[in-house]
């Protein structure tokens, strides 16, 4: 069977080499050359476990990337796109303008006998109009081509074995459509979950992100009331979870990412049009309550000269898009402080540059060098490079009276008594 997969980003890179190492044959479609010339060169152009190796594996054997619209694309039985659709800060509506050009060159291409699947993040009831937009260029749904929404779930730094383990949520207008769609899942592998309708399914994948946003963002408001209380949160947390199974309460720190920063407001965008009680949802409030620690901590900042160490959104992820850091450094030059930066994983890719309006007004440097002139050190994403530093020769090489913003408490117990270091954690009664 041959497959044709619209975006090869951190969705439809790893969904296509896994798909060739299924037997599948693939044609990778993305319209930005350097990427495609990137990977038509054998190079990854993102970090994930596993793909550098079927990349090698399959690449003009079973996986094909391309930026045309070729004979072999349009003999392809699926179309799988996964192009990234961007959305602005709620209450902003964000724009699917990309997706639906997406939508408009493959019904040039034909959809006749094609089963389209969707692997996006989309508002609830957009499978709705883009079945719509098809059946007005005179197709019908069932019939002439069969369409899905199964959501993306999978986890960055686990993409690969996710893709073929995890259970996929199809979302099907009708036993036509699924059973096309079901027999390519199959292929890749995990439980099959069936659903009502797209619908169902486009609600799935944003409860899944609104849930765990609020378990964390809990975590967080007992944070904030542990530091007003100057009381320890990881006490707390750790005493309340002890050998009580209805407690899985997690430790607290910044909540963000290309999904669990913006698929709470994308669900918010469906629930507001039923509010009648004059207040926004659960998810919404913790939401706001994660986005609102970034404004706590720049309350926080000693000094004029502030390094942020871990720009990434998760540590040991070589991925800044919707950081809570980016927006950490957004404040902090608001507020005419002087930024230096450092992460382990800047400008190696695409996925790690930093906004141009960021980037023209920091200082990036390597964090052995950085520690050295810093009044503030913000430890904004717990790297590996960070959770294995060696103390001594970081104590003795900071500034004297440094002070040392720790948002993952990495270093809980280590620095707290060391002479001419101010030392403070996220909910440890220390933040004011």
């Amino acid at each position: 069977m041959r497959v044709s997969v619209f975006a090869l980003g951190r969705t439809g890179l790893p969904l296509s080499l896994v798909c060739a190492d299924c037997g599948f044959d693939v044609i990778g479609i993305d319209i930005n050359k350097e990427l495609v010339d990137q990977i038509k060169a054998g190079k990854v152009p993102f970090y994930e476990p596993g793909m550098k190796e079927l990349l090698t594996k399959h690449l003009n054997k079973k996986f094909f990337p391309s930026t045309k619209i070729t004979n072999d694309v349009k003999k392809s039985e699926y179309f799988v796109i996964a192009i990234g659709t961007k959305f602005s800060k709620y209450p902003e509506q964000g724009s699917l303008t990309n997706l639906y050009k997406v939508i408009d060159r493959i019904i040039n291409t034909g959809v006749k006998g094609k089963t389209l699947i969707f692997r996006v993040t989309l508002p609830i009831g957009t499978t709705d109009k883009i079945k719509q937009r098809i059946e007005k260029a005179g197709y019908t749904e069932g019939e002439d081509f069969y369409l899905a929404f199964v959501p993306e779930r999978l986890m960055e730094g686990r993409a690969i074995e996710e893709e073929k383990n995890l259970p996929k949520v199809i979302g099907c207008y009708n036993d036509r459509s699924f059973e096309k769609v079901k027999i390519f899942f199959e292929k890749i592998g995990g439980e099959i979950v069936k659903v009502s309708n797209p619908k169902i399914a486009e609600a799935v994948k944003l409860v899944d992100n609104s849930w765990r946003n609020m378990r964390f963002a809990f975590s967080n408001e007992i944070a904030f009331l542990s530091d007003d209380n100057k009381i320890n949160v990881l006490e707390v947390i750790k005493a309340a979870n002890k050998s009580y199974e209805r407690n899985k309460i997690p430790l607290p720190g910044p909540v963000s990412g290309y999904c669990l920063g913006k698929d709470p407001y994308l669900l918010e965008m469906a629930y507001e049009k039923v509010i009648v009680r004059g207040f926004n949802s659960v998810w919404f409030y913790a939401r706001r309550a994660n986005d609102w620690l970034y404004s706590k901590i720049v309350k926080e900042v000693k000094g004029k000269k502030v390094l942020v160490a871990g720009i990434t959104f998760k540590q040991d992820i070589d991925d800044f898009r919707n950081s809570h850091t980016l927006e950490l450094i957004d404040l902090l030059l608001e507020e005419d402080y002087k930024v230096t930066v450092t992460d382990p994983f800047l400008d190696k890719t695409t996925y790690t540059r930093l906004p141009k309006h960021i980037d023209k007004n920091v200082k990036k440097m390597n964090f052995k060098e950085a520690i050295k002139n810093a009044d503030t050190i913000i430890i904004a994403t717990a790297h590996k490079e960070y959770r294995e530093l060696a103390l001594k020769d970081f104590i003795k090489n900071v500034k004297k009276g440094v002070k040392i913003i720790d948002l993952w408490n990495i270093f809980e117990g280590k620095l707290e008594n060391i002479k001419d270091i101010e030392y403070m954690g996220l909910g440890r009664g220390d933040l004011k």
